[in-house]
């Protein structure tokens, strides 16, 4: 639902993913979506770590539902 989307979107994930030290946005343009924007020199390394962070972060939001 909508009120779901906000306070996942906006109530969680924004802060959460910015604590956890990924800078982004997430907003709900129609469907919900994180988008990143990570430098054209981004290695493997900083992926992995973008990687880690969402799929920790994710996992938390969704135990909010």
């Amino acid at each position: 639902s909508e009120e779901q989307s906000e306070r996942v979107l906006r109530g969680y994930l924004s802060t959460a993913l910015l604590d956890h030290g990924l800078y982004c946005r997430a907003e709900d343009r129609g469907d919900p979506i994180v988008q990143l924007s990570p430098p054209l020199i981004v290695g493997q390394r900083e992926f992995d770590e973008i990687e880690q962070i969402l799929r920790t972060v994710l996992t938390e939001a969704g135990n909010l539902l």
